[in-house]
């Protein structure tokens, strides 16, 4: 029963009185504090507790004081004053709640493992008729494929199933095989060579950015962000 009490809001020296009062009946202090196992000063201190609660009544007999239990259906009532209670609260913990569902999620990884994992989740986010947006700005486009796990080939090489959208440098693109579903543009040598080793991927709600000379990479999941970089993505793929 204690375990209960306590649930109900009720504190262990409460929940002790009132369990010892419904097992024993009436009780002077002298008496409660020996069926609670307490000792006097803290039932007089939490009897008015429950008094208060409308779990106790105090009687007098002459110049004796019995207290006993209300019939624990007035238990009942402390369930919907509760209830009433976290029904007043709903509206600011359900906006806390939007709030902090609306920020974005941020992952950072290390080493070949930790992009691999990266790679691994593009292939597990990605569904039938997506699209998936990259930059890629390699000194050394094979030194780069050995980050890439089988499974990156075995789902996107020769499939159109998703289509690859990618914005990399002109010496990338030309040790590139043309594939299906798999369009290139590059950015003309003349604004930049675009060899920092520094690859963006957009897709689902995520964007991640991978630096291959540190073999670190971070991952943000925000729906919000990962709309925005498609934006910028698709207007400098259109004037490219």
């Amino acid at each position: 029963m204690k375990e209960l009490l306590i649930k109900l809001g009720l504190s262990t020296i409460e929940s002790a009185l009132y369990e010892a009062l419904v097992t024993k009946g009436s009780l002077s202090v002298s008496a409660l504090a020996e069926a609670s196992g307490l000792y006097r000063p803290q039932v007089y201190k939490y009897l008015p507790g429950l008094i208060d609660k409308g779990l106790v009544t105090e009687t007098r007999h002459g110049s004796r004081v019995v207290y006993m239990a209300e019939s624990p259906r007035h238990l009942e009532k402390l369930i919907d004053n509760l209830k009433s209670e976290v029904c007043g609260q709903m509206p600011q913990l359900l906006k806390l709640y939007s709030n902090t569902e609306s920020r974005p999620t941020v992952s950072y990884f290390e080493g070949e493992k930790g992009i691999r994992h990266i790679y691994k989740d593009l292939v597990a986010t990605c569904k039938k008729g997506d699209i998936f947006y990259r930059y890629e700005s390699p000194r050394n486009y094979h030194a780069v494929r050995k980050y890439l796990p089988q499974e990156y080939y075995d789902r996107f090489r020769d499939s159109a199933e998703v289509e690859r959208l990618i914005i990399t440098n002109e010496v990338t693109k030309q040790q590139k095989k043309e594939r299906l579903g798999r369009i290139i543009k590059v950015v003309p040598p003349k604004y930049d060579l675009f060899d920092y080793d520094i690859s963006q991927l957009i897709y689902g709600d995520k964007v991640a950015f991978i630096d291959f000379r540190s073999e670190t990479a971070s991952l943000i999941e925000s729906p919000l962000f990962a709309q925005f970089q498609r934006k910028i993505f698709k207007l400098l793929f259109d004037k490219l």
